[in-house]
C-alpha cells in the first residue's frame, strides 16, 4: 500500500527509516548477482500434441557473505528462529500479463565462490567473500507466440556500490526471456562456464574467462549491457519507484513486467561502456567472452553482461539473451612473483654472483617465489667461446671446465600477458681452479699433552690461501693460524674442522676425528679429609682431569667396601681411622692410581631420647617431668615449640619438669653431644589432655541460710558438652531438668515448695575426650 500523503521530504525520510527498520532477511542488499537459465525437456510426457512443453529452470543467486548479510532466500538450512530464511520466490508472465500462479524457490545447495583474480601472480590483501545459491525447479508452459519472462526483484542494493546512483535506495531485477523462436526448437540457454569474478587488482591487467556453452552449438555473441533495477525508494520523494508495470514492495509480492529500468550510473564516470569507470580499461571478446582490463578506480563496483544466443547460418535467428550481473570488488593485491638465487653475493649493479669452485658440474638454485604462480623458467648463459647455454627447469644446470666468469639470465613467466607475472635474475657464474683442505695431528696416548694440528692443504690454481679457520670440536674459540696447538681440557673424540678460504673466495674444509683419552697427571678428591659421626655417609667426589664416565675407576673405602662409579657414595659403620685407594684406567688403557692415607675419620656418636611422665598429663596434673634416656650424650639441651615452628621454652639437661598451659599440641626437640663432638637430636609432641570428674551429694537444705540451699552434682567439668540434669518425685513426675552445668535445683516444683523426702536424679554428658558418661542416684530434701 502507498505511503500515506505527507510533504516529500517527510515521505522519503519516512521510508528511509523503515527500511533500516526492516530485519536483514528482508533487505536483498546482501543479494549482489544473479543469472537464469533454462533448459528445454520435451513436450510433456513427450506428446506434441499436448502443445505443453516442460521447462527446468535454474537460478544462480550471489551473496555477501562478509560481515552479517542476510542468508540466502527460500529455506537456507543455516537459519534459525532469530535469524529466518526468507521467503524465496518468483513471477512468471506471458507477455506483460502475470501468469499464475507466483513460484515460490527453494535453494537447492550453496558453495563459496573462488577467488578468480584473473591473473596468476596476485593474492588479495582485503576480505573478499561470496556464495552463490543455486535453485532448480520444474516449469510446464503451453507453446506461445509471446515471450515468457522468469524474473526476480528485491530492494535493495549493497550501500558501498560506487558506479551507481544511491545503490541503498534502488533494488535489481534478474529475469530471462523464452522467446515464441526458442520454445518452437525446444531450445535450452547457454550456461556460463564458471562463476563471475569477486574481486580484481587495482591497477593490475586481468584476464577472466566470461564464456558460455550452448548445447544446441548455436551461436553466442557477447556484450557489455545495463543491470536493471527491480524497484526501491525514490531519492526525491522517499516513495517507492514504479518501474515500467510497478513494483509493490520491498520483498515484492508479485515481480513486475519487461521491460525493466536501467541503473542510474554515476555519470560521466561510469556507464554501460565504462562499469569500471573512465581510465580504466575494460573489454569483452564478443566471440569468446573473456573479460579483460586495468582497473584504477578501487571499491565495489556492480557490471553486467549479456550473451546473445542466435541460430547458425546464413539467416540467423534471435533466440535468447542470458544476462549475468554480478558484485566485483577492486581491491588491494600483493605481487607474489619474485626472481631470487642462491648466490653467494650481489656484485655493486645487483647482479647475483654464484662462486663455482673447480671446473666442471654445477648446479643454480632458484629460490624464486611463490612456486605456484610460476609456470615457466628459461635460463641463458654465455658459456666458454660465446656458446648459448640454455634450461627450462626450475634449477640451472651447468658443466663448464674452464675458468673464467660468465654471464647469464634467468625469466619467470617469460610469455605471461601480465607484466606483474614476469621478473629476470640477472646473474654471474665464476668459476675458479678448486683447492682441497686437508691436516693431520699428532697422538696423544697416556700424557695429556697438548696436540699440533698441522695444514696439509694445497690449490689446483697455484692461488694463495687467504685464511685459516680451525673448529677443535669442543667449546673452546675458534683459532686463525696456519698450523696451531690445542690444549684439550676433557677426554673425548673430537670432530676438528678445518676450513679455507683463497684468494678467490673458494672455501672448502676438512674434518677428522681426533681422539684424546689420556690418564690424570694427579688424582685429585674432595673431601681432602672427611670427618664425621657413626654412621658416616660420604661422597667422594673426583677431580681428576682429564676424566669422563668411559674411564675404569676402581675404590677401595678400607673398611672392606669398593665401587666402580666415578663419584661413588659411602656408609662406614664403625668408627676408626681408613685409609682410601682409586685407580683410574683410560679407554685406551693408561693407568694411574693413589693411596689417600687416613682419609676419613668416623668418631662415636650419642643416641638421643627422653621420656615423658605421665605420658599423658592432663589439667588434673598439668606438669610432666621430661627424663633424659639418651645413649653416650655428654651434655643434653631441650627446646620446646608451639606448632608455628616457634620456640617458646628452652631448658639444659638431663631432665626438667614443664607445666603445660592447655591443650596446644607441642613439640620438645633434645640436643645431645657425645664427648667426640658428634651430635644427636630427636622430637616428641607432647599435649594437656582434658579430664572430667563428677560427685553428686545426697542431701541439701534449701532453708535460705545460705547453706546447702540448692542441689547440684560437683566435678571439672573442663571440655565437656552435652550436659543434661533431670530430677523426678517418688510419683516418677519430672520436676527439674536443666543443661547448665552450674545451674541447680532449689528445692521448688511449679513456683511452690517441694516437700521433704527422697527424690530420684540422672546425669549425662559427653566428656573432653568425646565419649559420653551417665550417672543417676538418690538425694534427701531435708526442711
Amino acid at each position: 500500500m502507498p505511503l500515506p500523503h505527507l510533504h516529500p521530504l517527510c515521505r522519503f525520510f519516512a521510508c528511509l527509516l523503515a527500511l533500516c527498520l526492516l530485519p536483514a532477511g528482508l533487505r536483498a542488499d546482501h543479494i549482489v548477482g544473479g543469472e537464469f537459465r533454462y533448459e528445454c525437456l520435451g513436450y510433456r510426457n513427450n506428446d506434441p500434441s499436448t502443445g505443453v512443453l516442460r521447462y527446468r529452470i535454474t537460478i544462480n543467486m550471489y551473496r555477501d557473505c562478509i560481515g552479517e548479510g542476510a542468508l540466502f532466500d527460500g529455506n537456507d538450512p543455516r537459519q534459525t528462529p532469530n535469524e529466518p530464511s526468507a521467503e524465496g520466490h518468483i513471477s512468471i508472465y506471458v507477455g506483460d500479463r502475470y501468469y499464475n500462479p507466483t513460484r515460490i524457490i527453494s535453494l537447492s545447495n550453496f558453495s563459496p565462490v573462488p577467488i578468480n583474480l584473473g591473473n596468476p601472480c596476485l593474492v588479495v590483501n582485503e576480505p573478499i567473500c561470496q556464495e552463490i545459491g543455486i535453485y532448480t525447479f520444474i516449469e510446464e508452459l503451453p507453446v506461445s507466440d509471446e515471450t515468457y519472462t522468469f524474473v526476480y526483484q528485491r530492494c535493495c542494493r549493497n550501500e558501498s556500490i560506487r558506479n551507481l546512483i544511491n545503490p541503498r535506495q534502488i533494488g535489481a531485477t534478474y529475469f530471462i526471456q523464452l522467446t515464441p523462436e526458442a520454445q518452437g526448437r525446444c531450445n535450452s540457454s547457454p550456461e556460463f562456464n564458471i562463476d563471475p569474478p569477486i574481486a580484481i587488482c587495482i591497477n593490475e591487467q586481468f584476464r577472466i574467462d566470461l564464456g558460455a556453452t550452448d548445447a544446441e552449438g548455436d551461436s553466442l555473441v557477447y556484450k557489455f549491457c545495463d543491470p536493471k533495477l527491480g524497484g526501491g525508494t525514490d531519492p526525491g520523494t522517499g516513495e517507492r519507484q514504479q518501474t515500467a508495470s510497478y513494483f509493490d514492495d520491498i520483498v515484492p509480492l508479485q515481480e513486475s513486467p519487461y521491460p525493466y529500468t536501467s541503473v542510474p550510473w554515476v555519470r560521466p564516470t561510469y556507464s554501460v561502456d565504462d562499469q569500471l569507470g573512465i581510465g580504466s580499461t575494460l573489454a569483452i571478446d564478443p566471440l569468446t567472452g573473456e573479460l579483460s582490463g586495468v582497473p584504477i578506480y578501487p571499491g565495489t563496483h556492480v557490471l553486467g553482461v549479456c550473451v546473445e544466443e542466435w541460430t547458425r547460418g546464413p539467416n540467423p535467428v534471435f533466440l535468447s539473451e542470458t544476462k549475468r550481473e554480478f558484485q566485483l570488488n577492486v581491491s588491494r593485491c600483493g605481487n607474489t612473483v619474485e626472481a631470487d638465487l642462491l648466490e653467494t653475493e650481489l656484485d655493486e649493479q645487483g647482479r647475483f654472483f654464484i662462486r663455482q669452485c673447480g671446473p666442471g658440474p654445477n648446479t643454480i638454485f632458484n629460490e624464486s617465489t611463490r612456486i605456484s604462480s610460476i609456470t615457466s623458467y628459461d635460463w641463458e648463459l654465455i658459456g666458454p667461446g660465446g656458446e648459448l647455454l640454455t634450461g627450462n627447469s626450475r634449477d640451472f644446470n651447468t658443466n663448464i671446465n674452464e675458468i673464467g666468469v660468465y654471464e647469464g639470465v634467468m625469466l619467470l613467466n617469460r610469455e605471461s600477458f601480465a607484466n606483474n607475472c614476469k621478473d629476470t635474475a640477472v646473474f654471474l657464474l665464476g668459476v675458479f681452479p678448486d683447492l682441497d683442505a686437508e691436516f693431520e695431528t699428532t697422538k696423544v696416548v697416556c700424557d695429556p699433552e697438548p696436540i699440533v694440528f698441522s695444514n696439509l692443504s694445497t690449490t689446483d690454481g697455484g692461488q694463495r690461501i687467504d685464511s685459516y679457520d680451525w673448529d677443535f670440536g669442543d667449546v673452546t674459540p675458534r683459532n686463525g693460524q696456519r698450523n696451531p696447538t690445542h690444549q684439550y681440557l676433557i677426554p673425548g673424540t673430537f670432530d676438528a674442522r678445518l676450513t679455507i678460504t683463497d684468494e678467490n673466495g673458494c672455501v672448502n674444509e676438512a674434518v677428522r676425528e681426533v681422539e684424546y683419552y689420556p690418564a690424570p697427571r694427579t688424582i685429585i678428591l674432595e673431601p681432602t679429609d672427611a670427618f664425621g659421626c657413626q654412621p658416616f655417609e660420604n661422597t667422594f667426589v673426583n677431580l681428576s682431569n682429564p676424566i669422563d664416565d668411559t674411564y675404569e675407576f676402581e675404590w677401595r673405602f678400607g673398611d672392606g667396601g669398593s665401587s666402580a662409579d666415578r663419584d661413588p657414595t659411602h656408609v662406614y659403620e664403625n668408627t676408626g681411622l681408613y685409609d682410601v685407594y682409586l685407580s683410574i684406567t683410560s679407554p685406551l688403557g693408561c693407568f694411574v692410581d693413589s693411596t689417600f692415607r687416613r682419609l676419613v675419620d668416623v668418631r662415636d656418636a650419642p643416641v638421643a631420647n627422653f621420656e615423658f611422665f605421665p605420658e599423658e598429663p592432663s589439667n588434673l596434673f598439668p606438669d610432666v617431668d621430661i627424663l633424659d634416656r639418651s645413649i653416650g650424650s655428654q651434655s643434653q639441651r631441650y627446646v620446646i615449640s608451639d606448632n608455628t615452628g616457634e620456640g617458646i621454652f628452652s631448658a639444659p639437661g638431663p631432665d626438667f619438669t614443664y607445666r603445660l598451659r592447655d591443650t596446644t599440641l607441642l613439640s620438645v626437640t633434645q640436643y645431645v653431644t657425645h664427648a667426640s663432638g658428634c651430635q644427636d637430636t630427636i622430637t616428641k609432641d607432647i599435649r594437656l589432655y582434658l579430664k572430667n570428674t563428677f560427685n553428686a551429694p545426697n542431701a541439701f537444705t534449701p532453708n535460705g541460710d545460705g547453706l546447702n540451699d540448692d542441689w547440684r552434682p560437683k566435678g571439672v567439668w573442663a571440655g565437656a558438652t552435652d550436659y543434661v540434669l533431670r530430677i523426678w518425685n517418688r510419683w516418677g513426675e519430672r520436676i527439674f531438668e536443666t543443661t547448665d552445668f552450674t545451674a541447680g535445683w532449689d528445692g521448688t516444683y511449679q513456683g511452690s515448695n517441694s516437700p521433704a523426702g527422697g527424690y530420684l536424679w540422672d546425669v549425662t554428658f559427653t566428656n573432653a575426650e568425646g565419649e559420653p558418661e551417665a550417672f543417676k542416684g538418690g538425694l534427701v530434701l531435708i526442711r
